[in-house]
């Protein structure tokens, strides 16, 4: 119950700042708080308007996953660094002057790091991270450090308005397939309660150590990696101005259609 009341407070909190209120108190928030750029329905339904800056949202994380205005690519912020994995595979740092329609993003605290063994696939992989998710109340963000034997990862190209629901635009998705390369996976785990706000369960992106490679997880294969995790028990989000001109029906079904 704590833990609810937490969030429940944190959220009322976003609310009244996005009613006039100044954005003092954000600056402030704990450590311990997931920000997020508005909400998973939002964007499946089309809503790729960046509206909050990159140089503001590294005010409330260090790490985190999202995309870009008019959904140009998939979003990697690791040490403070924004990464823009575009749909051609190459890979950019962001300015703090670009804006976001979607991203999640934590100060990364870490809790816990043990070394994972041989892993077959993502399911594999979440089979293992499920052992570390002990409260079911909270998000929790992983960081996965190793050499992968082989990873897909996929990116979506910009957007023109109109624009299409979300499983329309990854139709025409880049898929990039790459074998031993070394980097890092960043997950987000949510609650199921988050369901519309979040996808409820794993959520990854993955960047290369040279900073050359990425993007939104399909795929993973390893013989041995490091995990840390980061338990977050807070969250405050920001809703997008704009409402989205589609919409969509059955919320669980287009997540599984986008994520896969």
């Amino acid at each position: 119950m704590k833990i609810k009341i937490k969030l429940l407070v944190l959220s009322v909190v976003c609310l009244f700042m996005l009613s006039g209120c100044t954005d003092t108190f954000s600056k402030e928030l704990p450590r311990d708080t997931l920000y997020q750029v508005s909400t998973i329905s939002s964007l499946l339904a089309g809503n790729y308007d960046g509206f909050q800056s990159f140089g503001e949202l590294k005010e409330h994380g260090d790490v985190g996953i999202g995309t870009f205005n008019a959904l140009d690519g998939e979003m990697v912020m690791i040490d403070n660094t924004v990464y823009k994995v575009k749909a051609s595979g190459g890979v950019e740092v962001v300015s703090d002057t670009d804006t976001t329609p979607f991203a999640a993003v934590t100060y990364f605290d870490n809790n816990v790091t043990q070394e994972l063994t041989a892993t077959a696939s993502l399911d594999t992989l979440e089979q293992e991270l499920d052992k570390f998710i002990l409260n079911k109340d909270l998000f929790y963000l992983f960081k996965v450090d190793g050499t992968f034997n082989t990873i897909k990862t996929r990116s979506v190209p910009i957007q023109e308005k109109p624009y299409p629901v979300l499983s329309e635009a990854v139709k025409k998705q880049s898929v990039f397939d790459n074998t031993t390369i070394t980097g890092t996976l960043i997950g987000l785990w949510c609650p199921d309660y988050i369901g519309g706000v979040n996808v409820p369960g794993y959520h990854f992106h993955f960047i290369s150590d040279d900073r050359t490679k990425g993007g939104h997880l399909l795929d993973v294969s390893f013989d041995q990696a490091q995990v840390s995790v980061d338990a977050t028990d807070g969250f405050v989000m920001n809703l997008s101005p704009t409402t989205p001109e589609g919409s969509v029906n059955d919320l669980d079904s287009e997540i599984n259609r986008v994520e896969k």
